[in-house]
């Protein structure tokens, strides 16, 4: 319940904090740029984070491992010796909750966009 609420309000004040860092003053306009790129980041972290999650990389991994080992004469003697097949990487990693990241993200990259298309149509 605390992230819910703790991710995006800091993301909001990493905006304005980006804001100043990167433009030297603030404006509406600049404020905009950054939320932007604050929801883009965060949906990035959100995908990797669903990713990692679905063990997409571990087929790359452990295809590589099997490649090596099999090239690996050393490896291979290794086995024969212990009487060892090949074990597939016990490794799962759980993350709290990648959907405040997306829902974050996704929030204040429309909110920017409505924001840009509505000064651009309407604002001239």
């Amino acid at each position: 319940m605390q992230n819910r609420i703790l991710i995006p309000v800091g993301a909001l004040i990493l905006t304005i904090v980006f804001t100043w860092l990167f433009y030297q003053e603030w404006s509406f306009f600049r404020w905009m740029d950054s939320l932007f790129l604050t929801g883009l980041s965060l949906l990035v972290v959100g995908f990797m984070m669903i990713l990692i999650e679905g063990q997409f990389f571990s087929a790359f991994i452990r295809s590589t491992k099997h490649f090596f080992a099999s090239i690996s004469k050393k490896e291979q003697v290794i086995r024969e010796v212990e009487e060892k097949k090949e074990s597939a990487p016990g490794y799962r990693k759980h993350f709290p909750s990648s959907k405040i990241y997306l829902s974050t993200g996704v929030t204040f990259c429309v909110i920017s966009l409505l924001i840009s298309v509505i000064y651009v149509y309407f604002g001239r």
